[in-house]
């Protein structure tokens, strides 16, 4: 009987451990609290960002980098505020390089302030700063886009921008990365997201849902540089009401439309 009772006590306890579709549903609704939704809940503290005048120049990067004069703040959509602190490296963008030819240069004014934010969580330069790496990768990518809405950027164009570091950017305290996989296929990923965002207006849960699902086909297509995991092992994304991303195609290394206007 003893024994039993423990069975059952067992199989209680994995139940209740199960996700439920209530819990899916609380997911789902935490991930579309977004500035986009909640403008009044997003603010800047120090905005513009200010930043010194002595350029920075790293190892193998073409191009310099400014250090923040004064620190900047933001609060995202769930009240969360976010800093970047004095001598925050900054290039004024977040945008993988592999993707300015499909996103375009993103360095228009309303980029800034958001760059520089996301630049303190997980920019060059910035290893030994106080906030690198503080909180998860997914958090930080989603503060980007929240930053951006709260910037200016229009949304379409925010969450274009949010695809491209998902898809390309740092990623930290993960058993698989991204990083190996060629440019090319990930050029072809970051097409067939944007085309997405564009034809199908997707909210912002919808759209990291079908960013998991890209992620499953590099994955599927080098097998040899992820022998370790199979597909179903990437972290499972919420159960959205989506239609299925067909296999994205063509060869082309580079956007045939060319950068797109800012």
């Amino acid at each position: 009987m003893i024994r039993q009772s423990l069975a059952g006590a067992a199989l209680l306890a994995l139940a209740a451990c199960a996700p439920t579709a209530n819990d899916v549903e609380k997911v789902r609704a935490l991930s579309e609290i977004t500035c986009a939704q909640r403008p009044d809940n997003c603010a800047y503290e120090n905005s513009p960002v200010k930043v010194a005048d002595r350029p920075v120049t790293l190892p193998k990067r073409p191009y310099r980098f400014f250090p923040l004069a004064e620190p900047l703040r933001f609060t995202d959509a769930r009240s969360k505020t976010w800093i970047a602190p004095p001598g925050t490296l900054t290039d004024g963008a977040s945008i993988p390089e592999i993707f300015v030819a499909i996103v375009g240069q993103p360095t228009a004014p309303e980029y800034v302030n958001a760059a520089a934010i996301h630049d303190a969580y997980c920019g060059v330069g910035n290893e030994g700063g106080a906030n690198y790496h503080n909180g998860r990768w997914e958090d930080v990518h989603r503060m980007f886009y929240d930053a951006l809405v709260a910037s200016g950027t229009p949304d379409q164009r925010a969450k274009i921008m949010f695809a491209a570091v998902w898809l390309g950017g740092p990623r930290w305290n993960v058993h698989y990365s991204l990083d190996q996989v060629p440019a090319v296929p990930k050029q072809r990923a970051m097409r067939a997201a944007k085309r997405y965002v564009e034809t199908e207006n997707p909210s912002l849960a919808q759209l990291e849902a079908r960013l998991r699902r890209l992620e499953k086909q590099l994955i599927r297509q080098h097998p040899g540089l992820f022998p370790f995991m199979h597909p179903d092992d990437v972290e499972r994304e919420a159960e959205y009401d989506t239609p299925a991303e067909p296999e994205y195609g063509g060869n082309e290394d580079v956007d045939p439309e060319g950068p797109q206007p800012m």
